[in-house]
């Protein structure tokens, strides 16, 4: 095959024989019959060495067929990898984010046990000197928690919250319960309709805590039917208290219940 040198001026042709005629010499018949293709020659390059894929002994095409196969697998295994990686972080967020499956409850109508350390309120009321505060909640569904003619009263007023206390005292050397409250309205009117209605004889009320389960002491304790009441309107507020003895009977009209059914509200 001849071969055209990258340092011959492209204007001239080397002739067969190896000598430089014209460059309007007439070719030969061999050459006028002959295709030969003329490769270019890198001077960095050995002889006989494929210029570029596709040539003679390097087809493009054996190396395209080996080395796609290569290159889906490592896109296959990066995008395994980054979704593994991603699932990872996404269940470690949750888990930081989630934290254990704690919740407090508030009391309902099977109530938990005495606490021994009970939650302050913005609506709690001051506890007398000597008073012991046994047990309290909050509760925004006063009908649920409620009883006689009360639950379709705040079906049609209901109440904003109600916080509930259960305190103990001693009255002549006999212990004493106090189950009292403050419930909250959205205007006084509203609050004056439910304390006139709460102080009328078997209306109903809202339930105390001893009421819905809650052990006082460890002992299940009952307010008893003659225990003292008393209600007072302070605004779109009404607050209320019961006393009556854990020991021995209680009378109706008691005047030392009454008056410790008076501190349990008193400001």
């Amino acid at each position: 095959m001849a071969r055209v040198s990258w340092l011959t001026d492209p204007d001239e042709e080397w002739s067969t024989d190896g000598g430089r005629p014209s460059r309007y010499a007439t070719p030969s018949p061999e050459e006028s019959t002959a295709s030969p293709v003329a490769t270019y020659a890198s001077p960095d390059e050995p002889a006989g060495a494929p210029e570029a894929f596709g040539a003679p002994g390097f087809p493009a095409d054996d190396f395209e067929a080996e080395d796609e196969p290569r290159s889906r697998l490592k896109l296959v295994a990066l995008i395994l990898g980054g979704w593994i990686a991603v699932t990872v972080v996404v269940l470690l967020v949750l888990l930081a984010v989630r934290g254990p499956n704690n919740s407090t409850s508030k009391a309902t109508g099977t109530a938990a046990p005495v606490a021994s350390q009970p939650t302050a309120s913005a609506t709690a009321l001051a506890t007398p000197d000597g008073w012991a505060l046994a047990q309290s909640d909050d509760q925004t569904n006063c009908a649920a928690h409620s009883y006689g003619l009360m639950p379709a009263f705040f079906s049609k007023t209901p109440c904003t919250t109600v916080h509930r206390e259960l305190l103990t005292t001693v009255q002549g050397s006999k212990p004493v319960v106090v189950a009292d409250y403050v419930v909250t309205f959205d205007t006084a009117t509203q609050a004056a309709q439910f304390n006139a209605l709460v102080k009328a004889d078997g209306t109903g009320n809202i339930s105390d805590l001893l009421r819905e389960g809650v052990k006082l002491a460890g002992a299940s304790v009952k307010l008893s039917p003659n225990a003292a009441f008393t209600s007072q309107q302070v605004g779109s507020r009404v607050r209320v208290a019961e006393a009556s003895y854990t020991v021995g009977a209680t009378k109706a009209k008691d005047p030392a219940l009454e008056s410790v059914a008076q501190q349990a509200i008193a400001d």
